[in-house]
């Protein structure tokens, strides 16, 4: 089988069950291709690539059991459009659910984020690039074997929970849980907080307290984040600030995070424009520089080397689709 036979069987299951879904049933096939041209100077060398940044495609739907009574799914895949070596790095697995919702919320079981994950929102002005969150926080988790509930909304307010069966008698089971306000996209809101607290989960415990608002139509956010190794032998506290302004067609954005362990510590900045030919099409380009002094949090951004100074500029194309 080759690389590319996963990703066409996904997407002739998905239109199979579009053609011969019921007429009770909804179903959405949707995907996005996210790719840019990036130059990156880790500071000890640069290198030019093309980067998929987490292209997916997958389908869902929900289908009405009784009265306020309905079944959903979700059924996510990862798609690496620029650069796959073999056939496991082509596609990977995302969300991936099943559950029931009504007038008590809802509860859904299989792969999904955890409850801190999912509470940031669209604070995070630069998901998916270089200067993602993860890239110095903690916390971004889509684990196996879990168990989710959100309850229903009273006066803005609603509050989650994600349980992690761990699998294996020498780890704890994780819990991902907190309390959500508003409208994250802050369109029937003009205030979103979030209060959530990761234990146990993928060997850190975080606590973490998002915020956004608008002055006008610039759309500001933060993210205070302190996290801690499960046994305790280190800890750190961070946070970030962001902030995208709207203009005719173009959307400006810039977003500061840094981590502090009171002795030592990583930053970045980063800035960047979308032009939307559409609400589905867009370009951008954007440019993220990074200072790292820690080496032993921020794994992915920084690596083992500290007390370097990082560069990376980009510019691609995103389209969102689905039927």
């Amino acid at each position: 089988m080759t690389k590319y036979s996963v990703p066409l069987m996904i997407a002739a299951t998905a239109a199979s069950f579009s053609a011969f879904a019921n007429n009770d049933d909804s179903l959405t096939v949707y995907g996005r291709a996210n790719v840019s041209f990036q130059s990156n100077d880790y500071g000890f060398g640069s290198e030019t690539e093309v980067v998929s940044n987490s292209s997916r495609f997958g389908f869902k739907g929900a289908s009405e059991l009784e009265s306020d009574l309905e079944v959903f799914y979700q059924i996510e895949f990862g798609v690496d459009l620029a650069d796959s070596d073999d056939e496991e790095d082509a596609v990977t697995n995302r969300n991936q659910v099943v559950g029931l919702r009504g007038n008590f919320g809802e509860v859904m079981i299989g792969r999904y984020d955890t409850f801190l994950k999912d509470s940031q929102g669209s604070v995070d002005e630069f998901k998916d690039f270089e200067a993602d969150l993860k890239s110095l926080f903690k916390g971004e988790n889509r684990p196996d074997n879990t168990l989710t509930y959100y309850s229903p909304s009273y006066k803005g307010f609603s509050f989650g929970v994600t349980y992690i069966a761990s699998e294996n008698d020498n780890v704890d089971d994780g819990l991902s849980f907190g309390l959500l306000y508003g409208d994250s996209k802050l369109k029937k809101t003009n205030y979103y907080a979030a209060l959530a607290f990761d234990r146990d989960v993928n060997g850190y415990d975080v606590t973490q307290l998002t915020g956004a608002t608008k002055f006008g139509k610039t759309r500001v956010g933060v993210v205070l984040q302190q996290f801690e190794t499960i046994n305790g032998s280190n800890d750190s506290d961070g946070y970030l600030i962001s902030a995208a302004h709207p203009y005719a067609n173009w959307v400006f954005k810039a977003q500061y995070q840094a981590i502090d362990d009171d002795t030592d510590n990583d930053a970045s900045l980063s800035v960047g424009a979308d032009y939307f030919f559409s609400g589905d099409t867009r370009v951008y380009a954007w440019y993220t520089g990074r200072e790292c002094d820690i080496s032993l949090y921020s794994t992915k951004g920084c690596g083992a080397t500290p007390g370097i100074e990082q560069d990376f500029v980009a510019v691609g194309i995103r389209h969102d689709f689905s039927w």
